[in-house]
Order: C-alpha cells, then sequence, then structure tokens
C-alpha cells in the first residue's frame, strides 16, 4: 500500500541553528524503475506538461536542500545536508530519520537546473516540500511507501516550449514524441542543438532553414523495405513560417509577458516591435522544412536530401537505419559527424570515427587563415567529406560563421603522423594539432597511437621485421616492473608494429620476458632502443634474436631425442626426415649441417626452466580438489603457451593456493615440490577438476502473514545443485503459513523448511574478517552470535545441532559468515518478495593453532511482512 501526498501553497521558514545526531544521507544515480529500500527517497526532474524524465545536459547539476528539526529538551535542534544531482533520477539514501522528524522540509535549488527549464512561479524565493505540502503549488508531488521509502517528482517548466494542443502530437505515423518541433521557433532552436538529422525515441526528425522561394527546390527520396509495408514511413511534410504577433497593449499584462516569451523564443531579445515590422516586408524570408519518420522492427530505411539544379538533381545528405531489435540505429556516417555548432563544441578532434579520421577546423576563429595538412609516413589518407556546422539566429551577431569537420579516408597502410596547421602563409601557425597513427588491413583499420608505446620488433640477426602471428600463434610479453608498486603486466602482440594503450611501457629498468612462439622456434633476448618520446607517443625498436626450438621429431618437446635424430639424418640414415627445417637451421643460413648440430647441443645444455608465474591473489588455507582426467598438464603460467612441468595422473588430490581475479579458467597449486598452473575447463567445457568443498545443508525458512502460494528458485553459479528436499524442479512450489510450516504442492508433503545442498563448490569465501573460536567454546559462540542476528530459538537449535558435532571436537575453529561472495554465487528468488529477508551461511576452517583475525562486524536481522531466512555452511580443510 502507498499514500500518494499532493503538496499545497503555503510559506516555509528555513531554520539555521545547530545539526542534531543523526545519519548523513549519501546519494547516487539510478534508472527510474530501481527498487527503493527502506530510507531511500528518489528524486526525479520531469517536464510540466508531458510528465516525462527530463534529460540532463552537459551543464544540468542542480542541487537539493534539506532542513530537518527535532525538539529536545534544549529547544529545537535542526540539520541541513546538501547534495548534487548529476542524473536523473537520483536516490537520497539514509532518509528514514528524517521522515519522522518533528519537521521536515526539502526542495531544489535553481542553480543548475537542465538548460531552458525553471519552476513554474518564478516570484518565489525558495521552492520545495514543507511538512507535507509544496511551494508553488503543482511543484512538487511525494509519494511514501510502507517500507519507509519515498519518490519525489518536481516538476519544471520548458521555457522554449509552448503547450501543444493534444493533436498537434498525432500524425500519420503514430503520437509523436515531446521534443517534436512544432512551430519556427521549436525548429529553430531544433536545429542549432542537433542539426539537419536527430533519431530520439525511435522517431527520425528532419529540419533545416530554406529560403521560402526556394521551397520547391529542395526534397527527398526514400528508399528501403521499409517502403514495402503497408504503412507511410514519414509524415507529410510541413513548412514552419514566423509568425507575425499583434503589437501587445502595455496595460495589458498578459498579452505583454505572451509577447515577451515569443520575443524570447525566437532570440529577439530586445522585444523591440519594430523587427517584426521589418520583417513582415521581407519578400523572401527564411523558413523551417520539417518532416519525421519512424523505421519499424525488421525494417531499414533510407533517406536521400536532395536539391534541384533545372533538370539536374544533387544529393546533398544520404540518412540510413536500420530497426533489427525494436531499437532504430542510424548507420551512416551523420550518426558521429557533426552539423551543427552545438554538435561541435563537444567533438572530439582530431580522432578516428569508423574508419575515417576527422579534423574540426578552427579557422572561423582566427580570419584570413587556411588549413594546411601535412603528412608523414608510409600510411597516407585524403580528404572524403567536409561538414558544414552552422546556427540558425533571425538576428544575426558576431561568431555566426560555421564551423567545418573535415573528414578524411585512409588511402595506403603504414604508420602516419599528421599536421593540422592553422595559419598565414610564411607566419607562425595560430592553432596546430598532430595525430600520430597507424593503419593496417589493406586500409580497413585505423589505430590512434596518441597516449600508446609503439614497438617496431626487428630480427636481430637479417634487420627485417619480425613477421606478425599467423593463425594459431599467440605472441605477448611480459613486462616485470622493478619500480613501485612491484608488479606485472602481460601484452599481446597482434601487429608489427604493435601499439600497446599505455604510454611508457617501456622503462629501461625494468625485465621484460617475450612469449613470440611459432610452429619451428621462438624470437627472444629483447635488445631495446627509444627511437622517438613526447608527451602523446614513445616509439621503442626491439631487435630479438631467433631461436629454434630444435623439435627435430615433431612431438612438441626439445630434448636429446632431437639431437639423436638429427645426427642420423646427417650421417645419411635413409628412414630419418626432418619435418621443419627452421627449426633446426641454428646458424641462419638457409642449411642444416653438423654446425647446426653442434649449436642444438649447446642449447640443450642450457635447458632448465624452473620460474613460474606468481597469482594475483593466494589462498591462505587453500581449496581441496581432485583431478578428474588422467595426464593433466601442469604448466608454468596460465596459458597453455607456457612451458609444462609436469602431467598428473587421475585422482590426483590437490589445493588451488592461489588465482587470477580475470581468470576461472586457471588455477595455481603445488605438485611433489613443482609450483604450476592447470586448466579447470578444457576448451569442450569439461571439467578437468572436481572441487571437494559443498555448500552443506542451506535451509529455507518461509514466514509469511497469511497463508501464501510461493515459489523459490535458486541461481547457482560457482558450484552444482546436490541433494534437495523436498525435491527441486525448476523451483520449489509451497503453500506457506504464517506459523512457517510449508505444504509441497507437487506431493503433498508437509515441511518446515526448503533444504538444498550442492557439489563442486569453486567460490573463494572471504576469510578475512571472522573470529577464531575454541572447539570447545563452539556451542557458547553459536549461541550468542545466532541470537544477535536474529534467529528464533527454534532456527537457532535446528543450527547448533546440524554443526556442533562437526566443530566442537577441534581444537580451533576459524568461523566467517559470509556475504555477497555468497548471495552472488548462490542466488534466490521468491516470489512473491518476500520484505525482510535474512541468509546466514558460514565457512569455517578447523586448526590446529590459533590464529590472529579482524573481527567480524554482524547485523541484526528484523523481521517485517513476509520474513524469509536461509542458514547453511561450508567446510574448507586447510592444507
Amino acid at each position: 500500500m502507498k499514500t500518494r501526498l499532493t503538496a499545497l501553497l503555503i510559506s516555509g521558514v528555513m531554520l539555521t541553528t545547530a545539526a542534531a545526531a543523526m545519519p548523513v544521507p549519501s546519494a547516487y544515480s539510478s534508472e527510474t524503475d530501481e527498487a527503493l529500500k527502506k530510507g531511500d527517497m528518489r528524486i526525479t526532474l520531469v517536464d510540466y506538461y508531458t510528465g516525462n524524465p527530463i534529460k540532463f545536459d552537459d551543464y544540468a547539476e542542480p542541487s537539493l536542500w534539506s532542513d530537518i528539526t527535532y525538539l529536545t529538551p534544549n529547544g529545537k535542534v535542526s540539520s541541513g545536508p546538501i547534495s548534487y544531482m548529476y542524473e536523473n533520477s537520483m536516490i537520497w539514501e539514509n532518509m528514514a530519520d528524517y521522515f519522522n522528524a518533528d519537521s521536515f522540509e526539502f526542495g531544489l535549488n535553481w542553480g543548475g537546473l537542465p538548460e531552458g527549464y525553471s519552476i513554474p512561479d518564478e516570484s518565489v524565493d525558495r521552492a520545495g516540500y514543507f511538512n507535507g505540502k509544496s511551494v508553488p503549488d503543482n511543484f512538487v508531488t511525494v509519494t511514501k511507501y510502507d517500507n519507509g521509502s519515498a519518490d519525489v517528482e518536481f516538476r519544471l517548466i520548458n521555457k522554449n516550449k509552448r503547450p501543444a494542443a493534444k493533436e498537434d502530437y498525432e500524425s500519420v505515423i503514430g503520437t509523436l514524441p515531446d521534443w517534436t518541433p512544432l512551430d519556427f521557433a521549436d525548429a529553430m532552436h531544433f536545429y542549432n542543438e542537433h542539426g539537419k538529422c536527430y533519431l530520439e525515441d525511435n522517431f527520425i526528425c528532419l529540419v533545416k532553414p530554406i529560403l521560402k522561394s526556394e521551397i520547391d527546390k529542395y526534397g527527398i527520396r526514400i528508399s528501403g523495405s521499409m517502403t514495402d509495408v503497408n504503412t507511410p514511413a514519414g509524415t507529410v511534410r510541413k513548412i514552419y513560417e514566423v509568425e507575425i504577433p499583434e503589437k501587445p497593449d502595455p496595460s495589458d499584462e498578459k498579452a505583454v509577458q505572451e509577447y515577451e516569451d515569443y520575443c524570447d523564443r525566437l532570440g529577439i531579445y530586445s522585444r523591440d516591435y519594430s523587427f517584426f515590422e521589418e520583417y513582415a516586408k521581407k519578400e523572401d524570408p527564411y523558413v523551417f522544412e520539417f518532416r519525421m519518420f519512424r523505421v519499424l522492427e525488421g525494417y531499414d530505411l533510407t533517406i536521400e536530401s536532395y536539391e534541384k539544379d533545372g533538370d539536374e538533381i544533387r544529393v546533398m545528405n544520404t540518412y540510413t537505419f536500420e530497426n533489427t531489435d525494436g531499437d532504430t540505429v542510424e548507420t551512416d556516417i551523420n550518426k558521429w559527424l557533426p552539423d551543427c555548432k552545438s554538435e561541435c563544441h563537444f567533438f572530439a578532434s582530431p580522432a578516428i570515427y569508423g574508419n575515417y579520421i576527422a579534423y574540426h577546423s578552427t579557422e572561423k576563429y582566427y580570419p584570413g587563415t587556411v588549413l594546411k595538412v601535412e603528412q608523414k609516413g608510409e600510411g597516407a589518407v585524403e580528404k572524403e567529406y567536409e561538414s558544414e556546422c552552422s546556427s540558425f539566429s533571425l538576428v544575426p551577431s558576431d561568431g555566426d560563421e560555421p564551423e567545418y569537420v573535415r573528414v578524411y579516408k585512409p588511402v595506403a597502410d603504414g604508420r602516419l603522423n599528421i599536421r593540422f596547421i592553422v595559419g598565414k602563409e610564411g607566419e607562425e601557425p595560430f592553432d596546430q594539432a598532430e595525430f600520430d597513427c597507424g593503419i593496417k588491413n589493406n586500409c580497413s583499420e585505423i589505430i590512434n597511437y596518441k597516449g600508446h608505446t609503439v614497438f617496431t620488433f626487428i630480427d636481430k640477426d637479417t634487420g627485417e621485421l619480425i613477421p606478425e602471428p599467423k593463425s594459431g600463434e599467440k605472441f605477448f610479453f611480459i613486462g616485470n616492473y622493478f619500480r613501485e608498486p612491484l608488479s606485472g603486466q602481460i601484452f599481446s602482440i597482434t601487429s608489427n608494429p604493435c601499439a600497446i594503450k599505455t604510454l611508457h611501457t617501456y622503462n629501461k629498468n625494468d625485465n621484460y620476458t617475450f612469449n613470440m612462439k611459432t610452429a619451428s622456434g621462438r624470437y627472444d633476448l629483447p635488445e631495446f632502443e627509444v627511437t622517438s618520446e613526447n608527451s602523446d607517443c614513445m616509439d621503442i625498436t626491439c631487435k630479438l634474436k631467433w631461436i629454434p626450438d630444435g623439435d627435430a621429431n615433431n612431438d612438441g618437446e626439445f630434448s636429446i631425442a632431437d639431437a639423436v635424430l638429427l645426427q642420423k639424418w646427417l650421417l645419411s640414415d635413409n628412414e630419418t626426415k626432418l619435418n621443419d627445417w627452421k627449426a633446426l637451421d641454428f646458424c641462419r643460413d638457409n642449411t642444416i649441417d653438423v654446425f647446426d648440430l653442434i649449436l642444438m647441443k649447446k642449447q640443450l645444455t642450457k635447458k632448465n626452466i624452473t620460474e613460474y608465474i606468481e597469482p594475483e591473489k593466494k589462498n591462505l588455507y587453500g581449496y581441496p580438489l581432485i583431478v578428474e582426467k588422467d595426464d593433466l598438464k601442469m604448466y608454468l603460467g596460465p596459458d597453455e603457451n607456457y612451458p609444462c612441468v609436469a602431467a598428473l595422473p587421475k585422482n590426483t588430490e590437490l589445493y588451488e593456493i592461489g588465482y587470477n581475479t580475470d581468470n576461472d579458467n586457471w588455477l595455481f597449486t603445488e605438485y611433489k615440490g613443482k609450483s604450476g598452473w592447470v586448466r579447470t575447463i578444457s576448451e569442450n567445457g569439461e571439467w578437468n577438476v572436481r572441487f571437494l568443498e559443498m555448500a552443506d545443508k542451506p535451509v529455507i525458512y518461509l514466514y509469511p502473514e497469511k497463508e501464501t502460494d510461493v515459489h523459490v528458485e535458486l541461481e547457482l553459479t560457482e558450484s552444482e545443485l546436490s541433494t534437495t528436499y523436498p525435491k527441486y524442479n525448476n523451483g520449489w512450489d509451497v503453500t506457506a503459513y504464517p506459523d512457517g510450516s510449508l505444504l509441497n504442492k507437487a506431493d503433498g508433503t508437509h515441511h518446515k523448511y526448503l533444504f538444498w545442498d550442492s557439489k563442486n563448490c569453486r567460490t573463494r569465501f572471504d576469510l578475512s574478517q571472522g573470529f577464531c573460536v575454541a572447539g570447545s567454546d563452539t556451542e557458547a559462540f553459536f549461541k550468542e552470535k545466532l541470537s544477535y542476528m536474529g534467529m528464533t530459538e527454534e532456527e537457532m537449535n535446528e543450527f547448533i545441532v546440524y554443526w556442533l558435532p562437526r566443530m566442537e571436537h577441534n581444537r580451533y575453529n576459524l568461523i566467517s559468515f559470509q556475504g555477497d561472495v555468497y548471495t552472488e554465487s548462490a542466488k534466490l528468488n521468491i516470489t512473491p518478495q518476500p520484505d525482510s529477508l535474512c541468509r546466514i551461511f558460514m565457512a569455517y576452517v578447523p586448526l590446529e593453532n590459533a590464529v590472529e583475525i579482524e573481527p567480524q562486524q554482524l547485523d541484526t536481522f528484523e523481521r517485517n511482512g513476509f520474513a524469509v531466512l536461509e542458514w547453511g555452511g561450508c567446510e574448507i580443510k586447510s592444507r
């Protein structure tokens, strides 16, 4: 149930005495359908006429004020936090105590409102919500909910938009959105903000200024599958002209106000009526052409705007759209290319857009200058398109000159440095910009080198570029940084030159390990040279030595068996064949002879690889697991490109002792004194290992306020469901009673709770906080903590009866009650949604000796309305 309070017009007084001790509200942005919890107050700014949420522009940053007053023995005490809105809607948290204050006032400051919006009555100094009423009338609506939360709507007037009759919004393509231009002033503002073409709410709007005498000179052609359906793709063409108002009677305040508002909408801020008198005399004034289109789901549309010149037709703009999933998207260059000044203001330049380089020229700011483009390098571009970005005004002023965005397409692969220079011949440039990039794959890809370190890899013996990795090959290098903070990072090599999106990736004091392995060998032993360095880019030449892998017998390993095979071949053994000469050409002379054999044997004597990649995270106690697949390989790093150091037989018992946070397919372990990485899941999705941990006996209690049919579902992401009672069949469907008893609909059986457990539990439980409890103290510990957390005596007894026999005989137990780590891995979906939910999941580690651990802060469960409680646990067997 909710109560809707509509505010009334009264006066309000702000109090500014010392602040009372109470929670400080915090705010965060949210979608409008965000679920509200106790103490939340969601603030939404809406359009006064349409009721739609207002979209914030880049300058919008409204602020909320509040004043909360309590009556104390020492008199009135008040406080007033302020919060800023960065998005619409915003949720103000921790407001529960404020709702119950003796006086609670809040409102919206006028600074920072979205552009063009104001309050309905600008005559008041402040507006807001004062103890259930608002100033001005119909400005604020508050909706309170039973869980102690509230929705607040502030209604604002769009000063640039006249309220329109409903019929203005109706057309052959449906109800048009509230942003639709409805007259000349609307169209002018729209054009200056969005340009000639705008897509929003699945509607396409085309608008542009033209001379009235040239109305018949311009037209459009449409094509695409949208033209094949029996419904119009667009509205009829509309022409908006300036309406000449009547000169208002100075004594008629309402008429004067309407006249001044109309002048403001047209940008005639002098409000001098002589402007309209002169304008009415114009023989060929400007008008705005307006059209609207839509694309149905599953269709596409192409719109060409053209200009007629005698019998010839010149296409001016081509716009293409498609709607594959219910949302219309623009697919042409105009999707990102500005065509009005407001779009130019936020256009990053020079920059890559699609497969073009775009530059917003600054010539207009420096009269008499020209743009000069200089190119250096193997790559090249040429100008493809020029977009004129202008604004329209009935009263021309300085700064109305158009701006230009020039678009360049690639015409040659290679490294390219472009300089855009604005100036006069023979003089110092007024403005310049430099753009460093690489063009690849037959001009189909452009890479921005700004903020990059660009590596060029050279064969140390031949001086030639090292070939790029072929299909199936994976090149990368690892930077081991010896500067603070000590760390390491892996960089993929996908091309040569290769741009790494980190400036100053290279440092001469650091160490670098390369993996540039091919079927025949690898490149290694790097030598670096900084060939160019500036604030935007660093160029590094890296020379690497080719090292053949020596795998003569093609068994995937370099061993003494390969030297024996090569020796037989050199002795002309007719049964001996060499499959890969490049893998054996140690001398790099394209000949296989005894000198290659000598170098091969030297390499074999040096082979002693023992270093492994350290995991990002290490498990203090380890998680037990068992190998499910025979001959499971263990590598020095979390990738099969690293050397293999062991083969693990099936049923080998291991412990996960480390892992990387972004890679669940590999774990770090130890086997027979060696450390390394094993892959947990094969490429075909089969488990190579099985975790021995399990989520043990979670049980779910349901306590509705009245007899209720309830559906309960589990979503396990890091384990597999093992045993359930009653039987789980895409969920449980039960009738729950206020005393907690349950009737299973599937078989008519009665239960006290729903039971489940899971196997192959891969959840890495959080043991950073908790309690170290002697086994003999376990019972007393449970009674204290479980009671504090909100369990009933019956629930607590069932928990203790299950877990106490397992734990009280251990010398010590490290106990930690899990939060998000557990609830995110075992999501619980209950219909109807409970009013209060408590999930208590204990992870514990049996110990021989006590350990120090940060004490855990526990929450108390308050049962409100339909209450649900779950408890369970997991034993982690330490290694």
